[in-house]
């Protein structure tokens, strides 16, 4: 609808600062793109009329695909920012309320229609992601176990929900501490059903 959407079986246990850095590719792509047309309509090879019509698809389409709304590159940004600081569920949650805000934003892009289907496009999809929130940290957390992922970096948790991406969790169950393998193999599964 804008231009094209990849879906992919997201990863989720990937580096914070990895997917950072692919999220801000898309970005740093156009603005290449943009100085490269700039080059050539200095140099002569591009008229004004086309240059001036690429400039401003390409600064509407870097402003709409910024802006901190799930599924767009700035809301996944944005998640992954706070993924840095809180826990995954918490994060994904004010990622979800940011999106929410930011929906009226929308409207300053000038083709009211294209931006109303737009906003009910990202509307379905701000809806998907509250409904598969609650099966998100399952996800995390099933892919670590089937892919025996941990890592260096360690928290200490009271509940699940505190988990933290990119860190390996020591659990307080009844006042026992439970590392993550442990908490796989007792507790995964009863709290899955």
């Amino acid at each position: 609808m804008f231009g094209g959407v990849t879906k992919l079986n997201e990863n989720l246990n990937t580096n914070i600062t990895k997917e950072i850095l692919m999220l801000l590719m898309g970005p740093i792509t156009q603005i290449m793109f943009w100085i490269l047309i700039y080059i050539l309509h200095i140099k002569g090879y591009v008229g004004i009329n086309t240059y001036e019509k690429i400039s401003i698809i390409n600064k509407i389409l870097l402003n709409f695909n910024l802006m901190p709304i799930l599924p767009l590159d700035g809301g996944k940004l944005l998640n992954n920012v706070l993924d840095l600081f809180l826990s995954y569920n918490l994060s994904h949650i004010i990622s979800i309320i940011i999106s929410i805000i930011f929906l009226p934003f929308m409207f300053v892009f000038d083709n009211k229609i294209f931006t109303l289907i737009i906003i009910i496009f990202l509307i379905l999809n701000i809806k998907d992601e509250i409904i598969i929130h609650k099966y998100r940290l399952r996800k995390l957390l099933l892919e670590r176990k089937l892919n025996n992922i941990y890592f260096k970096k360690r928290i200490s948790i009271n509940k699940i929900e505190e988990v933290k991406r990119n860190y390996s969790f020591i659990i307080n169950k009844n006042g026992i501490k439970i590392d993550e393998k442990t908490y796989y193999e007792k507790y995964f599964l009863l709290q899955s059903t």
